[in-house]
C-alpha cells in the first residue's frame, strides 16, 4: 500500500494567525530590502547612522505606495535596450523613434534648439539623432516619457515641470561653457528628472505636501520642510523610484545628492556634476523671476562653494545670461 497523506486541519482563528504573520514577515523583509537599497544609495556604501537608518524606514515605507509603475511605452524600452548594445545600428535607432510621431517630433524640436546649436536645421530624425547622439536620445526619451506621467496634475505640477525643463538647459548650457562638455548630457537628463519625488508625491495624493510645494518662494529650501513633514527630502525619494525604473547611473544618485549638504559621498567623480545641477536649479528659478545679470542673487552665486568649484568667474554668469534666457524660453515651449 502506498503512504496516506495526512491532511491536518487548522482551526480558524490560528490559520487566519498564521497568515497574518507571514504576511507582515514578507512586509518586513521587502521593507527592509527598501532600506538596504535606500542606504546604499544614498550614502553610496558609507555606513549608516541610526538616524539615517530611520529616515530610511521612513522612506522605505513610502515607496511601498509609489513604486510599481514604470512609464515607458514599448518604444522607448526597445530603444533604451537597443543603444545598450554595444553593436546597435543608428539606422535601426531611427526607425523606433519613427515608430512614434510624439518622440520623433519632440526630438527634432529639441535637435532644431537652441540647446543643440547645429550648422543647419535638422529637417530628418536622422540628422537630429547624429546631431544629439542616439544614446542621448535614448536617455531623453526616458525622462520626457517619465515626466509624461504627470500632466493632469495641475498648476503646480506644470511649474515643477516647468522649472526641470529649465534647470536640465541650464545645466547643460553651463557644462558647456566651463570646459565640461562631457558631462553635458548627464546634467540635462539629472536636470529634467531632479524633482520628480515632488511631483509622485503629489501624485500619491498627499494634501498638506501639496500645499507645501504650492508655499514654496525661496529656491532649494523645500528640502527642510520636508525632512521636518516626511522624514526625507524628494530628492532621495525621487532617485529610489528612479533607480527602481532602471534609469542608469549617475542620474539617480545625483538627484539623491541634489539636496545633501554633505555632497556626493564617495563619487568625488561626480562632484562637477552635482555642483552645475545645484547652479543651474537656482538660475532657472532666478530667470523665472526675471532677475537681470547684474542682480547681486547672481553675483552671490560666483562667490557659493558650488559656483566656486564649478569654476565660475565674476562676468560668466553675467555673460552667460542672455543664452542661457534664450535656451530655456526655447525649452519650454518644447517641453510644454
Amino acid at each position: 500500500m502506498g503512504q496516506q497523506t495526512t491532511i491536518v486541519h487548522l482551526p480558524a482563528e490560528l490559520s487566519r494567525e498564521m497568515c497574518r504573520k507571514i504576511r507582515a514577515l514578507e512586509s518586513s523583509t521587502q521593507i527592509s530590502k527598501r532600506i538596504t537599497e535606500v542606504t546604499e544609495l544614498w550614502l553610496d556604501g558609507a555606513p549608516p547612522s541610526e538616524a539615517e537608518l530611520r529616515v530610511a524606514g521612513s522612506l522605505a515605507a513610502r515607496l511601498g505606495a509609489i513604486e510599481g509603475v514604470r512609464p515607458f511605452s514599448s518604444v522607448v524600452d526597445q530603444l533604451v535596450d537597443h543603444v545598450s548594445r554595444p553593436d546597435f545600428e543608428l539606422v535601426d535607432v531611427c526607425k523606433l523613434i519613427e515608430l512614434d510621431p510624439a518622440l520623433a517630433t519632440r526630438v527634432l524640436r529639441v535637435a532644431n534648439s537652441a540647446a543643440y546649436r547645429g550648422q543647419g536645421p535638422c529637417a530628418s530624425v536622422t540628422q537630429a539623432v547624429v546631431r544629439i547622439g542616439a544614446t542621448n536620445i535614448a536617455g531623453l526619451a526616458m525622462a520626457m516619457s517619465a515626466m509624461e506621467m504627470f500632466q493632469d496634475l495641475g498648476g503646480i505640477a506644470r511649474r515643477i515641470r516647468a522649472h526641470s525643463t529649465g534647470t536640465a538647459v541650464v545645466a547643460r548650457e553651463l557644462a558647456l561653457s566651463l570646459g565640461c562638455a562631457p558631462l553635458a548630457p548627464k546634467v540635462f537628463l539629472t536636470g529634467l528628472l531632479h524633482d520628480i519625488g515632488k511631483l509622485l508625491i503629489i501624485q500619491s495624493g498627499d494634501k498638506a505636501y501639496a500645499e507645501l510645494v504650492a508655499r514654496e518662494r525661496v529656491p532649494s529650501s523645500i528640502h527642510l520642510a520636508e525632512v521636518t513633514m516626511l522624514g526625507f527630502d524628494h530628492g532621495l525619494l525621487g532617485a529610489c523610484v528612479l533607480k527602481s525604473w532602471n534609469i542608469p547611473a549617475p542620474i539617480p544618485q545625483l538627484i539623491a545628492w541634489h539636496h545633501q549638504a554633505k555632497g556626493a559621498p564617495g563619487a568625488t567623480q561626480w562632484t562637477r556634476a552635482l555642483d552645475l545641477l545645484r547652479l543651474a536649479d537656482v538660475i532657472d528659478w532666478l530667470l523665472g523671476q526675471g532677475c537681470q545679470a547684474n542682480s547681486p542673487w547672481v553675483a552671490r552665486l560666483a562667490q557659493s562653494p558650488d559656483g566656486v568649484r564649478a569654476g565660475l568667474a565674476a562676468d560668466t554668469l553675467p555673460s552667460l545670461w542672455q543664452d542661457l534666457r534664450t535656451v530655456r524660453r526655447e525649452a519650454l515651449e518644447i517641453f510644454g
